[in-house]
Formats: C-alpha cells, structure tokens, sequence
C-alpha cells in the first residue's frame, strides 16, 4: 500500500522555500503590509472595488446577525468591517500597525460598530487568547508555517464553522513574479502553498472540509500611469532603475485603458474551504 504524503510537511516545506525566496536583505514577513504606501494602495483598491467579490464572500459564508467572528488576518477590514455592519460581533487578528490603523479609519469611513483587535501574527496567538467564536474565517491570509497546530488552534477557536479564502493557483501569477522574477534577482520565484495541499493537509488532521472554486477575471486597476509602477516595484521588489525598466517594459505590453482607469487584465483563481464543527 503506498503511503500518503504528509501535506502539513509539503505546506511547511513550501512556504519556507517561498519565504525565503522573496526576502531581500533587511526584510522580514510582514514587511510588504507594513509599509505604509502599500497599506494606502491596498486601502485605496479597497475603496474602488466594483466586482461584488466581497459581497460574494459575505454571502458564501452565510454568517447570522449576532454572531461572534475571529477574522485572521484581517488587513484594513475587508470582511471584518462589512460583518460588523451586519450586527456580527468581530475580532480581528492583525498584526500590521499600518493595517490596523486604516481599519480603524474603515469603520469609522462605514459607520460600523466597533472592532476588537489583537495586534499579532495568528502563530503567535495563543490558544486561549485566540478565545472563542461562534465563526473563524481567514481570507487569503495563510502566510504562516507549522500549519498542522496552527489549523488545529484555528479549528479549536470555531464553535460553529471555519471559512477559509485560499488561492488555488499562485496568487503572485497575475501580478508577473513567474515571468519578472528571475530577470529582476537572478533566481528563480517561489510560489506559496496552494490550496490543494491545504485541503488535503486537513483531511489528514481529520478536518473533511468543503470546497468551492472561483474564477476571478477583472484583474487591476489604477487611477495613474505612476500608481500602476509604484505598486509593481514594490510588490516585485524593483528597486533600481534598471529593474524598473524591466517592469516597464511589461507593462506596456499589458495595460489596457478602460472608463478612464488603467486595467492590467489578469485571471486568478481561489478556493472557498470550509467545515462545520
């Protein structure tokens, strides 16, 4: 009989090997979403969003009015503030000052009733200070190693269900890391742990979870020409003039105008994993 292979090991593997991949000198995990010119694009996409994919996973997930919800990794309060306006009672587990702060700008921005916050990385919550909530959800926020105890405290978190938005091919395909990345650093680019070991890795923690595919087709879009590049530098890590070239050069030969804002067209494709308890 052949023998599985332990996907809590391959995620582990996977995202150390991504990790150390992308890390300049100087950098560490949450330096991307601690800058605060990034945080202010990601706000500002935020803000313009049109495609309903929000409003698509408030619904998927089907939370009640009342409910307590553990948001992990919660960014600005891209779900976190749109459930508390729905009467959810929300904690929210961010570790990004930066982030935090323009959630907190969010809700005020929405109107929304106050969000509890905890100001760390999820590995570094503790079981009992996690607490417990009748709903935990995690969109696109698994940046984490050691997923075997860290699935299992966010399973043990959950009275009712865990709802969980993952990316089911590289989530950096659509923004030319495969293509750029080896032009721009000499090595070649390591995509994180996809959601297929994901679900695998928690049907071997006895976890059987549903799970439901996305295609997401809109892409990105920009008000400017300098707003486009400054959010490819940084999110391919382009820091000289040459390397800005290179970026450039890509570009141009994507970018379409469309109702006077600027599309770079991509496809990506997320998975929506979730279980009762």
């Amino acid at each position: 009989m052949t023998e599985l292979p332990d996907y809590c090991q391959i995620w582990d593997e996977t995202y150390t090997h991504a990790l150390e991949g992308k890390l300049t000198p100087g950098d560490t995990e949450d330096s991307f979403w601690s800058d605060q010119e990034n945080v202010d694009r990601f706000v500002k996409h935020l803000l313009n969003k049109k495609d309903g994919r929000i409003e698509d996973n408030i619904a998927s997930m089907n939370i009640p009015p009342e409910s307590t919800v553990l948001d992990i990794g919660a960014g600005p309060g891209t779900l976190a503030v749109p459930l508390a306006l729905r009467g959810c009672r929300v904690t929210a587990i961010e570790p990004s000052i930066p982030m935090g702060e323009a959630m907190e700008k969010y809700r005020i921005y929405m109107h929304a009733p106050k969000i509890a916050e905890i100001r760390k990385r999820w590995e570094n919550v503790k079981q009992e200070e996690a607490g417990s909530h009748d709903y935990v959800i995690a969109s696109r926020s698994l940046m984490f190693g050691d997923l075997r105890k860290n699935m299992l405290k966010m399973d043990g978190a959950a009275k009712k269900a865990v709802h969980i938005y993952w990316y089911l091919t590289s989530k950096s395909s659509s923004w030319g890391h495969e293509d750029l990345w080896p032009a721009l650093h000499g090595k070649p680019y390591y995509s994180a742990p996809n959601a297929t070991v994901l679900w695998n890795a928690l049907n071997q923690l006895g976890i059987y979870a549903n799970i439901n595919l996305k295609t997401e087709t809109k892409g990105h879009f920009y008000s400017t020409i300098d707003e486009l590049q400054e959010d490819y530098y940084s999110r391919l890590t382009a820091s000289e003039k040459w390397q800005k070239d290179i970026v450039n050069a890509y570009l141009e030969k994507r970018i379409e105008i469309t109702d006077d804002r600027i599309h770079v067209p991509g496809t990506s494709y997320l998975a929506h994993i979730w279980w009762e308890k």
